[in-house]
């Protein structure tokens, strides 16, 4: 049985591979808000869900898209009033959110497809004048 403790979590989170059938109610990520139907990290003590994907962001990242700065993910909104908007696709920023020391904020979800989509495009991108 593989263990996390995650940062943004005090209980251990148990790695479950299967999908959501076991329960009828449906299981969102804590840290997306999105419909979790795969492999996911879950609170046996309270009902806490992070998929896959969002359990094993990085605490920091550099951003293709945001070149000046590393991105940190805090555990709570930086923001002192209200929510940011997202600076990937600019709808409001709510659950876990990348946040730059210059105001710069991306959903997690957005944070991680934008680097990967830059990781994995870049070279096609600059092939072009």
């Amino acid at each position: 049985m593989e263990v996390l403790q995650h940062f943004s979590h005090v209980h251990p989170l148990v790695f479950n591979d299967e999908g959501s059938q076991e329960s009828v109610e449906e299981i969102h990520c804590c840290a997306c808000g999105e419909s979790v139907s795969g492999p996911r990290f879950s609170c046996m003590e309270c009902g806490f869900h992070l998929d896959k994907n969002c359990a094993e962001a990085p605490v920091k990242m550099n951003n293709p898209f945001h070149r000046s700065h590393s991105l940190d993910l805090p555990t709570s909104t930086p923001c002192g009033a209200g929510n940011p908007l997202c600076g990937f696709c600019n709808n409001i920023c709510e659950k876990f959110v990348y946040h730059c020391s210059c105001e710069l904020n991306f959903h997690i979800k957005c944070a991680l497809f934008s680097k990967t989509i830059a990781e994995n495009r870049l070279g096609v991108f600059l092939m072009f004048p």
